[in-house]
């Protein structure tokens, strides 16, 4: 039986990011994006608030909430830049850093009782379908921040 690929897709996303919310809130964080901010620090190493905001995909206000929210939880740094103080480099600190991995290696647990979940011998094709979607966004993804900077 072939299933609606958007009810399909939108499910999935959705029972994903039920998940990681749950994790999210078993390590202490209220938010999905504060776990978000988190493990992109952790990954990329200092970043500035335009940058994670353009990764994330979110506006800076909002997200300037956000960071604010974890310096004030002491897992972020803020300094500002020597050449222009209005550029603010965000760093993990020592607890943002263990917060983080804690974070990912419980994600990581995640993922792996999911696939757990697959029979084994589809595994692999799940995986091969999974890259080719993250291709697909992506693509989608870049093509939408096009047709918008065309725009303006």
């Amino acid at each position: 039986m072939t299933q609606d690929p958007t009810g399909l897709l939108r499910r999935m996303t959705r029972l994903h990011t039920v998940l990681q919310q749950r994790t999210a809130n078993a390590c202490g964080l209220q938010s999905l994006a504060r776990c978000q901010i988190l493990t992109l620090l952790e990954r990329e190493g200092t970043l500035t608030l335009a940058e994670v905001s353009r990764q994330l995909g979110t506006d800076k206000a909002w997200m300037s909430r956000n960071i604010e929210a974890l310096v004030r939880d002491g897992l972020v740094h803020k300094q500002s830049q020597a050449l222009d103080r209005r550029t603010v480099a965000l760093t993990l600190t020592e607890q943002g850093q263990a917060q983080a991995q804690a974070l990912n290696g419980k994600l990581a647990h995640q993922s792996a009782r999911l696939l757990d979940r697959v029979p084994a011998d589809e595994q692999a094709g799940v995986l091969r379908a999974l890259e080719l979607l993250v291709e697909a966004l992506e693509m989608e993804t870049a093509a939408q921040e096009n047709a918008t900077c065309s725009l303006t």
